[in-house]
Protein backbone atom coordinates (compact mmCIF):
# COMPACT_ATOMS: atom_id res chain seq x y z
CA UNK A 1 0.00 0.00 0.00
CA UNK A 2 1.59 3.64 -1.20
CA UNK A 3 0.33 5.63 1.56
CA UNK A 4 1.18 8.98 0.03
CA UNK A 5 -0.58 7.97 -3.21
CA UNK A 6 -3.57 7.45 -1.53
CA UNK A 7 -3.74 10.46 1.02
CA UNK A 8 -2.62 12.75 -1.62
CA UNK A 9 -5.81 11.02 -3.39
CA UNK A 10 -8.10 11.47 -0.57
CA UNK A 11 -6.46 14.99 0.05
CA UNK A 12 -7.12 16.30 -4.12
CA UNK A 13 -10.69 14.52 -3.55
CA UNK A 14 -11.24 17.08 -0.10
CA UNK A 15 -9.70 19.87 -1.93
CA UNK A 16 -11.67 19.77 -4.50
CA UNK A 17 -15.08 19.00 -2.62
CA UNK A 18 -14.81 22.01 -0.14
CA UNK A 19 -13.79 24.19 -3.32
CA UNK A 20 -16.89 23.65 -5.09
CA UNK A 21 -18.79 23.87 -1.86
CA UNK A 22 -16.59 27.43 -1.06
CA UNK A 23 -15.18 26.03 1.84
CA UNK A 24 -11.79 25.22 0.99
CA UNK A 25 -10.42 28.05 3.73
CA UNK A 26 -11.97 27.05 6.76
CA UNK A 27 -11.23 23.45 6.03
CA UNK A 28 -7.93 24.48 5.72
CA UNK A 29 -7.97 26.11 9.22
CA UNK A 30 -9.86 23.09 10.78
CA UNK A 31 -7.44 20.32 8.98
CA UNK A 32 -4.94 22.17 10.59
CA UNK A 33 -6.33 21.90 14.17
CA UNK A 34 -7.85 18.54 13.88
CA UNK A 35 -3.63 17.26 12.41
CA UNK A 36 -2.34 19.05 15.46
CA UNK A 37 -4.84 17.29 17.60
CA UNK A 38 -4.42 14.52 16.34
CA UNK A 39 -0.58 14.80 16.32
CA UNK A 40 -0.98 15.27 20.40
CA UNK A 41 -3.92 13.10 21.53
CA UNK A 42 -2.36 9.76 21.51
CA UNK A 43 -6.16 8.89 22.80
CA UNK A 44 -7.95 9.98 20.16
CA UNK A 45 -5.57 8.70 17.61
CA UNK A 46 -6.15 4.64 19.44
CA UNK A 47 -9.68 5.75 19.44
CA UNK A 48 -9.68 6.43 15.56
CA UNK A 49 -8.03 3.35 14.92
CA UNK A 50 -10.32 0.38 16.96
CA UNK A 51 -12.37 -1.61 14.84
CA UNK A 52 -14.65 -1.68 17.81
CA UNK A 53 -15.75 1.79 18.01
CA UNK A 54 -18.80 2.56 15.05
CA UNK A 55 -17.98 4.88 12.54
CA UNK A 56 -20.60 7.92 13.82
CA UNK A 57 -19.01 7.58 17.67
CA UNK A 58 -15.54 8.35 15.90
CA UNK A 59 -16.80 11.44 14.06
CA UNK A 60 -18.56 12.29 17.08
CA UNK A 61 -15.30 12.44 18.89
CA UNK A 62 -13.39 14.31 16.33
CA UNK A 63 -16.28 17.20 16.24
CA UNK A 64 -16.92 17.15 19.96
CA UNK A 65 -12.61 17.62 20.58
CA UNK A 66 -12.65 20.55 17.67
CA UNK A 67 -13.00 23.73 19.05
CA UNK A 68 -15.37 25.38 16.64
CA UNK A 69 -18.31 22.72 14.71
CA UNK A 70 -16.25 21.36 11.81
CA UNK A 71 -18.12 22.62 8.45
CA UNK A 72 -19.99 20.28 6.57
CA UNK A 73 -16.99 19.89 3.77
CA UNK A 74 -14.88 18.51 6.62
CA UNK A 75 -17.41 15.64 8.28
CA UNK A 76 -18.40 14.14 5.42
CA UNK A 77 -14.64 13.97 3.93
CA UNK A 78 -13.97 12.08 7.51
CA UNK A 79 -17.00 10.13 7.11
CA UNK A 80 -15.85 8.64 3.93
CA UNK A 81 -12.30 7.88 5.47
CA UNK A 82 -13.82 6.39 8.08
CA UNK A 83 -16.75 4.46 5.66
CA UNK A 84 -13.43 3.03 3.39
CA UNK A 85 -11.43 1.58 6.73
CA UNK A 86 -8.78 4.32 5.68
CA UNK A 87 -8.46 5.94 9.14
CA UNK A 88 -4.75 4.87 9.72
CA UNK A 89 -4.18 7.48 7.05
CA UNK A 90 -6.04 10.35 7.94
CA UNK A 91 -2.96 11.91 9.49
CA UNK A 92 -1.18 11.67 6.24
CA UNK A 93 -4.60 12.93 4.25
CA UNK A 94 -4.41 16.15 6.72
CA UNK A 95 -1.08 16.91 5.81
CA UNK A 96 -1.07 15.88 2.05
CA UNK A 97 -4.47 18.77 1.91
CA UNK A 98 -2.61 21.40 3.57
CA UNK A 99 0.64 20.98 1.47
CA UNK A 100 -2.18 21.15 -1.86
CA UNK A 101 -4.36 23.68 -0.30
CA UNK A 102 -1.08 25.79 0.32
CA UNK A 103 -0.12 25.02 -3.61
CA UNK A 104 -3.34 26.30 -4.95
CA UNK A 105 -3.28 29.80 -3.19
CA UNK A 106 0.60 29.90 -3.45
CA UNK A 107 1.25 30.04 0.21
CA UNK A 108 4.56 29.21 1.27
CA UNK A 109 5.68 28.02 4.88
CA UNK A 110 9.03 29.72 6.47
CA UNK A 111 11.02 29.66 9.54
CA UNK A 112 12.95 32.52 10.88
CA UNK A 113 15.20 31.02 14.26
CA UNK A 114 16.70 34.10 16.51
CA UNK A 115 18.62 33.97 19.08
CA UNK A 116 16.16 36.36 20.94
CA UNK A 117 12.92 37.93 20.27
CA UNK A 118 12.68 40.29 17.62
CA UNK A 119 9.67 42.68 17.08
CA UNK A 120 6.57 42.52 14.59
CA UNK A 121 7.84 44.82 12.45
CA UNK A 122 10.58 43.63 11.44
CA UNK A 123 9.03 39.89 11.12
CA UNK A 124 6.32 42.12 9.13
CA UNK A 125 9.49 43.81 6.59
CA UNK A 126 10.78 40.57 6.24
CA UNK A 127 7.74 38.66 5.41
CA UNK A 128 6.78 41.56 2.99
CA UNK A 129 10.16 41.62 1.42
CA UNK A 130 9.81 37.65 0.63
CA UNK A 131 6.79 38.15 -0.84
CA UNK A 132 7.71 40.89 -2.80
CA UNK A 133 10.59 39.05 -4.46
CA UNK A 134 9.18 35.47 -4.64
CA UNK A 135 5.44 36.27 -5.33
CA UNK A 136 3.95 34.06 -2.62
CA UNK A 137 2.11 34.53 0.41
CA UNK A 138 4.44 33.70 3.26
CA UNK A 139 3.56 32.19 6.36
CA UNK A 140 6.78 33.24 8.82
CA UNK A 141 7.07 30.86 12.56
CA UNK A 142 9.44 32.61 14.58
CA UNK A 143 11.48 30.73 16.61
CA UNK A 144 14.13 31.24 19.69
CA UNK A 145 16.88 29.50 19.19
CA UNK A 146 19.83 30.71 21.38
CA UNK A 147 22.68 28.97 20.55
CA UNK A 148 22.70 30.52 16.97
CA UNK A 149 24.16 33.38 19.44
CA UNK A 150 22.80 35.89 17.46
CA UNK A 151 22.10 36.82 13.80
CA UNK A 152 19.21 35.06 12.20
CA UNK A 153 18.56 31.48 10.11
CA UNK A 154 16.18 31.78 7.69
CA UNK A 155 14.49 28.77 6.07
CA UNK A 156 11.77 28.34 3.38
CA UNK A 157 11.38 25.34 1.40
CA UNK A 158 14.64 24.26 0.19
CA UNK A 159 16.46 27.72 0.79
CA UNK A 160 18.53 28.49 3.84
CA UNK A 161 19.98 31.87 4.80
CA UNK A 162 22.14 31.36 7.62
CA UNK A 163 23.41 34.89 8.81
CA UNK A 164 23.59 33.38 11.99
CA UNK A 165 27.08 34.32 14.50
CA UNK A 166 27.37 30.74 15.45
CA UNK A 167 27.70 29.50 11.74
CA UNK A 168 29.95 32.74 11.12
CA UNK A 169 32.49 31.57 14.03
CA UNK A 170 32.10 28.13 13.05
CA UNK A 171 33.82 29.15 9.61
CA UNK A 172 36.33 31.13 11.28
CA UNK A 173 37.37 28.26 13.38
CA UNK A 174 38.08 26.01 10.31
CA UNK A 175 40.04 28.40 8.89
CA UNK A 176 42.15 29.61 11.36
CA UNK A 177 42.44 25.76 11.64
CA UNK A 178 43.08 24.93 8.32
CA UNK A 179 46.47 27.26 8.11
CA UNK A 180 49.53 26.02 8.56
CA UNK A 181 51.36 28.08 11.11
CA UNK A 182 53.88 30.66 10.04
CA UNK A 183 57.35 30.44 11.18
CA UNK A 184 60.06 33.26 11.16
Amino acid sequence: MDIGLISRRYAKALADYSAERGEDSKVYGEVQQLAELYRQDRPLHEALQSPVLPIKEKISALCHLSPAPLCKSLTDFISLVLRHHRENLLYFMFHSFMDLYRERHNIREAELYTAAPVGNGVEETLRSKIQELSGYTVNLHRKIKPAIIGGFVFRMDDMLIDASVASQLAVLRRNLGNEPARKI
